[in-house]
């Protein structure tokens, strides 16, 4: 599918494309992914020179192969973007016309050898760049292609590249027409995964990105790293309301997207990290949704939980025993009692139910997915036996619940299952030890590949 969707590319670049160039991503707050080093190799008979000439002549005529009369300027063609080419894909009988360039978006993980294939009716020149350049100057690999062939780069970081095809027209004919066909294939190191967008994991309570000497996602960076994904774990205060976490993450988010050149991002949450994660996206918070593929979430109270209500004294119930239980459970000093209320209010079934869910509405451009463990006392009638830590909190809230959250709470968008894990399993804790059935590497591991599969 061909989205209808023109940029302007300046005349001036056709002059400014040259092969192989890379460039340093800037150095910025966010976790920089990936060398900057880039190498290019072109695999076409190349005959003619690298750069991209063409005349500065302009003039009005008819697009064609449109019912519309359109009036361009065939020196100064506008962008097409087209659809995402996973490895191993292939388009065939793509028309390009005198009026525009076309874009693709192609991926490929940090270090892989990635070949573009191009069978072109007439010369064309080719380019990949990183998303934030729409002008393809900055590119990393460039060719001009006068028969079949490729053009080959190894990719700086993980993620998403922008690939820009254009007939050569010196004669700035305005009716050129011609079809091609492209194919994206892996050429060197393709044991290595990634998505498009990087990948966000925003932990809930305790936070930063560790809990003592332990990471926060116990271990599960360092496994998807080496995989080859885009990993970034933002340091959010620890205990907060979700205007204070959700504009740092926001904050985060945005720095992301900068020092990792990309378009979007992928966010994860954890508890709480779910409901600023949501915040994020919603225009009426970060406003983020544009620049967020998806939003997965994992034992996140979207509904709230009754225990934080019961503990600020919203609903009837052991109130103070409650509190001392959460602020011990938590870790939290005295002088951090205000914001460990504040972020219980966030996370209780009052403020979910009646302010957040109605303000901070879901982003249509963004996908939802949730996940929820299931856990009970001893394991019977489960595959989780309940964290000890957990019983007394398990024992307050009604009904099934991972410890902490309601098991329905937890639905949000579209809800992937019950996994057997209480609410500090999900994420590995403590130090690795879960549940048998539960392996929280594989589960992390399976999320970063449905994100990879579904193209972001």
């Amino acid at each position: 599918m061909t989205l209808a969707v023109r940029r302007c590319l300046p005349s001036l670049f056709l002059s400014l494309i040259a092969a192989g160039c890379g460039d340093d991503i800037p150095g910025d707050s966010a976790d920089e992914i990936g060398s900057e080093e880039s190498s290019s190799s072109t695999t076409a008979d190349e005959s003619g020179s690298e750069s991209m000439d063409s005349s500065s002549d302009t003039g009005s005529d008819t697009e064609t192969g449109s019912d519309t009369m359109v009036l361009c300027d065939p020196g100064d063609p506008s962008a097409l973007e087209h659809e995402f080419l996973p490895p191993g894909s292939s388009r065939s009988g793509v028309t390009l016309s005198a009026c525009d360039y076309h874009i693709w978006w192609v991926s490929a993980a940090d270090g892989v050898e990635t070949t573009i294939s191009v069978t072109p009716g007439m010369a064309v020149d080719i380019a990949v760049s990183y998303p934030d350049d729409p002008s393809f100057v900055d590119n990393l690999a460039s060719a001009t292609l006068y028969q079949p062939g490729g053009l080959s780069f190894e990719s700086p970081r993980s993620g998403e590249f922008a690939v820009l095809v254009r007939a050569q027209n010196p004669g700035n004919d305005p009716l050129l027409t011609l079809d091609y066909d492209i194919s994206v294939a892996c050429s060197n190191q393709c044991q290595f995964e990634t998505t498009r967008f990087p990948i966000v994991m925003v932990h809930g309570w305790t936070g930063f990105e560790n809990i003592g000497p332990l990471t926060y996602f116990y271990n599960v960076r360092e496994d998807l790293e080496a995989l080859g994904y885009p990993i970034a774990v933002p340091i959010l205060d620890p205990y907060n309301s979700v205007d204070i976490r959700g504009e740092q993450l926001a904050d985060f988010v945005g720095n992301a997207l900068s020092a990792q050149r990309a378009r979007k991002v992928n966010l994860l949450g954890h508890s709480q990290g779910g409901i600023d994660s949501r915040y994020v996206a919603a225009e009426a918070g970060g406003g983020y949704g544009g620049q967020v593929g998806a939003v997965i979430t994992l034992g996140t109270p979207h509904q709230g939980t009754p225990f934080t209500d019961i503990a600020l004294g919203l609903i009837p119930g052991p109130t103070e025993q409650v509190l001392v239980w959460l602020l011990n459970f938590l870790g939290a000093a005295q002088s951090q009692q205000s914001d460990v209320e504040a972020s219980l209010y966030t996370l209780s079934e009052t403020f979910m139910q009646g302010e957040f869910n109605s303000t901070y509405v879901d982003d249509p451009r963004v996908k939802y997915w949730s996940w929820m463990g299931h856990t009970c006392v001893g394991g019977i009638g489960c595959q989780d036996v309940l964290d000890p830590l957990l019983l007394f909190s398990y024992e307050l809230i009604p009904g099934d619940n991972d410890g902490l959250v309601p098991e329905e709470s937890a639905k949000w968008g579209e809800f992937l299952g019950l996994i057997p894990a209480d609410h500090i399993d999900q994420i590995g804790q403590i130090g690795g030890l879960t549940s048998p059935n539960y392996d929280h590497i594989q589960f992390f591991r399976d999320n970063a590949r449905m994100l990879r599969d579904n193209e972001f």
